[in-house]
């Protein structure tokens, strides 16, 4: 009886590690961003450039996207990233769907950036600002990068520049 009341209080212990139940699999939703970030501990690129990584708060997540991008199955999760302030969204994660919960599988920083579904694949927007635009308005259009799973990791596909910011 013992054996078993230990069985079942770690496998509880683990499912709150992993972001999820023993009964249920990894949910894509904001709740499931939430969860997914605390449980991963995840950082990001720091807007500074070169100074390191910041860790992200589960209350920073955005815009979430669901969808099998690793292509094995299972729903994955890609969510964006809020600054809290003017900046809007200033990084995005990918985290794989796996056996034993929520994995990251990608994160990336940027300023203002937008991300979306495009076929089976991730796309990337950010403006280009020029000397003198104001944060409200950038005047160098738009770079926007497609990523897609290899197999192993995610990859850049295809990238290019142009005045919209989702074509």
């Amino acid at each position: 009886m013992r054996l078993a009341l230990l069985t079942v209080a770690l496998a509880a212990c683990a499912a709150l590690v992993s972001g999820t139940s023993a009964a249920t699999k990894p949910v894509c939703s904001r709740a499931g961003a939430r969860a997914a970030i605390l449980a991963t501990k995840v950082q990001v690129p720091s807007l500074a450039g070169n100074h390191g990584t910041i860790p992200v708060a589960p209350n920073q997540a955005d815009q979430v996207i669901c969808f099998d991008f690793t292509r094995d199955g299972r729903i994955d999760m890609a969510i964006t990233v809020f600054s809290g302030g003017t900046a809007g969204d200033i990084a995005w994660v990918v985290f794989r769907n796996t056996k034993l919960g929520w994995r990251v599988a990608l994160a990336r920083g940027g300023y203002k950036l937008g991300l979306r579904r495009l076929g089976g694949d991730l796309a990337l927007s950010q403006p280009i600002y020029r000397q003198n635009d104001p944060n409200c308005c950038p005047s160098g259009g738009f770079d926007h990068t497609r990523w897609r799973w290899n197999g192993t990791r995610f990859a850049v596909v295809r990238t290019w520049h142009d005045k919209s910011f989702t074509s």
